[in-house]
């Protein structure tokens, strides 16, 4: 094996190459590694640099193209004050891309990805039509192809219709992106999660000032590239209405347009495409003497270098990547970037308005107020509405959903409830407790919850025949929505 000492540390190298070890043919060989370790987009990858002068490199022990390879970077006597503890770092799988020889001196450089071996993944352009499925079922489709184990770590969000014109990696990797999830192969695995709900996780580890090699920490932070706010606007054919979702404000907006199939699904697309932009607005980049903690993905916080509210670099940070560095040589070092957390948006705190097409020809009334706005307009097409903003409903025993996706309901509820705003979202209502709150925004501060349309028949509601009347108009009116 290959070992280094750091401080009575003691560092070496194995792997297995094609299921066998790889370890017992390098020996002492191994002079470097690099193992890049990255939280979205890239796939992982492995350099490692062999001495060859041993002619056993040239006869038979040479490897193959598409070989793969599994290395582990193992540290023993890590701890700072026992001078004991054994850390490892599994790397992964990773498909052997570039080799080359150099002569005097001999050396050997290998590289690998942990993409599939399976060209078709990255190179083979597809075109097909996704129905009535979701992102995790296209997800379990795609990695059955390669022969990927599959993990799914978010919220499955609901594809009506999607055309694929590209290759199974570039295409689903632009999907998830459209729902602020993202794709990182790993380890022979398809994995996919919700990098906003990770950035709510607590910090694995604490990296004080003395933590990090002198001289290594690069800090930046830019206003060019990220956004204060944003829209977002879809044609709803079939019920002849425009749809434009709106969340946050400011002069920096970012504007999008592109198929939706409910409110609720373009207040997803909408914060995923303003998350996804401003991630990156404040970078870090530090050195550390060896990780094993760590990896691509994790939260981290920073102390030493003064509170973030005073001008500071200190506070929690997002791991978008780890560059482990081994060589016989130099020891052990870890290199990590990550990106300031800040506020992010959510679906929830989405407004905007819909506006219903209208044959008439008679002037648009004024309206004063939000429930103004909200009530005439949520009714003026049965098929926009379903029921009457503002209208009382009583229910009985009514199971109330934080969601209109949610699966489980949060509570069940009975007596005098208010439709927010009357619009039938995936067979439910966004249901309040009280008159004034109707229409009103922030919506998660005004909608108690999300109630079956069944529970919702009679008193003025759904089914019951009682309408706002609008009387004769030409233009279109405006309502508040949110998911």
């Amino acid at each position: 094996m290959a070992t280094t000492m750091i401080n009575a540390r003691r560092v070496k190298v194995t792997a297995k190459y094609n299921n066998g070890d790889f370890s017992a043919a390098t020996g002492t060989d191994i002079e470097s590694i690099t193992y890049v370790d990255s939280a979205s987009d890239n796939s992982d990858s492995i350099d490692i640099t062999i001495n060859a002068q041993d002619s056993k490199w040239l006869k038979g022990w040479m490897p193959e193209k598409g070989a793969t390879i599994k290395p582990r970077i193992i540290g023993t006597n890590w701890n700072s004050t026992t001078g004991k503890g054994k850390h490892i770092i599994k790397c992964g799988l990773f498909v052997l891309d570039d080799i080359s020889y150099k002569d005097r001196p001999s050396t050997l450089s290998i590289g690998g990805v942990s993409k599939p071996s399976d060209e078709n993944f990255s190179e083979y352009e597809r075109e097909y039509v996704w129905k009535n499925t979701s992102i995790k079922r296209i997800g379990e489709t795609i990695a059955a192809r390669y022969g990927l184990k599959f993990t799914y770590d978010a919220d499955d969000y609901e594809i009506e219709c999607e055309e694929q014109d590209a290759t199974d990696s570039s295409f689903y990797n632009t999907l998830c992106k459209n729902y602020g999830l993202i794709l990182k192969i790993y380890a022979k695995r398809m994995w996919i999660y919700d990098r906003e709900k990770y950035k709510a996780k607590k910090p694995v580890k604490t990296f004080n000032k003395t933590n990090i090699v002198r001289g290594s920490l690069q800090y930046s932070t830019t206003l060019s590239g990220t956004f204060t706010g944003g829209y977002f606007s879809y044609t709803d054919a079939d019920k002849d209405i425009d749809i434009t979702c709106s969340v946050g404000g400011g002069t920096h907006t970012k504007s999008i347009s592109r198929r939706a199939t409910s409110v609720h699904d373009a207040s997803v697309q909408l914060c995923a495409e303003i998350n996804n932009a401003n991630h990156g607005k404040t970078k870090l980049k530090f050195s550390t003497q060896g990780e094993w903690k760590v990896c691509a993905g994790h939260v981290i916080k920073l102390t030493g270098y003064g509170a973030a509210k005073g001008g500071g670099l200190n506070g929690k940070y997002f791991v978008d990547k780890v560059t482990h560095k081994y060589s016989a040589s130099g020891g052990f070092s870890s290199d990590i970037e990550c990106s300031a957390i800040e506020k992010s948006f959510h679906y929830w705190d989405v407004g905007g308005k819909i506006e219903v097409h209208e044959k008439d020809d008679e002037k648009t009334p004024t309206y004063t107020s939000t429930y103004d706005t909200t009530s005439p307009a949520a009714n003026a097409s049965s098929e926009a509405a379903g029921a009457t903003a503002g209208a009382a409903v009583t229910l009985n025993n009514a199971p109330f959903y934080v969601s209109s996706t949610a699966t489980q309901p949060a509570t069940h509820k009975s007596g005098t409830f208010y439709f927010y705003d009357g619009i039938l979202v995936a067979g439910r209502y966004r249901i309040t407790n009280t008159a004034d709150r109707c229409g009103k925004l922030p919506v998660g501060k005004n909608v108690t919850g999300w109630v079956p349309a069944s529970y919702c028949t009679g008193s003025g509601g759904a089914g019951s025949g009682s309408t706002t009347t609008l009387g004769s108009t030409k233009a279109s009116k405006n309502v508040n929505l949110a998911q």
